[in-house]
């Protein structure tokens, strides 16, 4: 079951960001994490997925890449992914409260918080179309910085990359190419600093997740690039951003904890 539900959201969070910019690292780490039961695992777990399926899309779309755009977009998230992913470390094991319901004792961890955080604001702004994201046309250096560092402190970076990238009115198949290449950078960025800075030993003992994960995904990269031009999700976008509510608030008051 575990196995069958990984598969389905690799699949379908890849092919989303085919129509959104967005999707695979903010939909796969919530289940790496049901997964594993480590955040920092799930974070590496979906950094590697997020970086091969990078990798596999560009070859896919590198033709319709605007490097005008990339060039300060990715020249500014660099640094900002870096100083992102060093301050991952700051915040793992940092225990805020505990409380208790019945005989089940709830701990509360800084880093969950934030990731929860992260994710309950990411699906109210797909809720609220008044909260809805848009940058001024000026902002490449800004936008790079801030959802450089997002990305390499979560993940978390292709809505904040794409409410930026929006204003440039781009073609759609050139906006998921851009957009493509700069999370490319960032992925390289901070898996190189999680993977030179922290422990990951776990991930050896369930690798076959990894490798199921990105199998899924790359099909649904190759799916999205076919029906790239004819698909419709705002019923799905609806439903995912509900989900990711509720994930969100059940991380951060520690109900997800062991």
């Amino acid at each position: 079951m575990e196995i069958f539900l990984l598969i389905l959201v690799s699949f379908t969070a890849s092919w989303l960001t085919f129509f959104s910019g967005f999707g695979l690292g903010t939909l796969l780490w919530p289940v790496f994490y049901l997964l594993f039961q480590d955040l920092m695992l799930a974070i590496a777990a979906t950094a590697i997925v997020h970086f091969l399926n990078n990798v596999f899309k560009f070859m896919l779309m590198k033709k319709s890449v605007d490097w005008k755009v990339v060039t300060p977009f990715g020249l500014a998230a660099i640094p900002a992914a870096f100083v992102g992913a060093i301050l991952l470390d700051q915040f793992e094991d940092f225990p805020l409260t505990a409380y208790q319901i019945g005989e089940k004792t709830f701990s509360v961890y800084l880093l969950n918080v934030i990731f929860g955080a992260i994710l309950i604001v990411f699906a109210l702004i797909e809720l609220v179309p008044k909260w809805s994201l848009a940058f001024s046309k000026q902002s490449l250096w800004v936008g790079g910085a801030i959802s450089g560092f997002f990305g390499g402190l979560s993940g978390h970076q292709g809505a904040l990359r794409s409410a930026f990238l929006i204003k440039y009115q781009l073609q759609k198949e050139v906006f998921i190419a851009t957009g493509i290449v700069i999370a490319l950078i960032v992925d390289v960025v901070r898996t190189s600093v999680y993977f030179s800075t922290y422990n990951f030993q776990g991930l050896a003992n369930r690798w076959e997740l990894i490798v199921f994960s990105l199998v899924a995904a790359v099909v649904g990269a190759i799916s999205g690039k076919l029906l790239l031009k004819k698909i419709k999700i705002k019923g799905l976008t609806l439903f995912v951003s509900v989900a990711m509510l509720v994930f969100g608030l059940a991380l951060a008051s520690g109900l997800l904890n062991k």
